[in-house]
């Protein structure tokens, strides 16, 4: 099992793509229901904060790709839409520490 081997219910089942490689790690899991969210974060002290950064983009283009085939919405605007939501969440956790 790895870092995060608690199952649940609602988990994505990752089928066709368990053939990851014996050295893969799950990075993170994002949570959501009604009252909030919860993120959970591996980390390991070798890698740099940015790649966790470009992890992020590569995750925003996904996501786009799974919206517009189960929306019809354009995989453009569906980028547009989630770059927004990182800066509307950007600017209201700006003065956070």
């Amino acid at each position: 099992m790895g870092i995060f081997s608690r199952k649940h219910e609602g988990e994505i089942p990752i089928g066709k793509f368990n053939d990851l490689a014996p050295d893969a790690i799950e990075l993170a899991r994002l949570w959501v229901n009604s009252e909030r969210v919860n993120a959970f974060v591996a980390y390991k002290p070798e890698w740099p904060p940015e790649l966790f950064g470009s992890l992020l983009v590569e995750t925003i283009y996904t996501a786009a790709g799974a919206i517009a085939q189960f929306t019809g919405v354009s995989e453009a605007e569906a980028r547009t839409r989630i770059w927004q939501g990182f800066d509307e969440e950007r600017e209201r956790l700006k003065d956070v520490d």
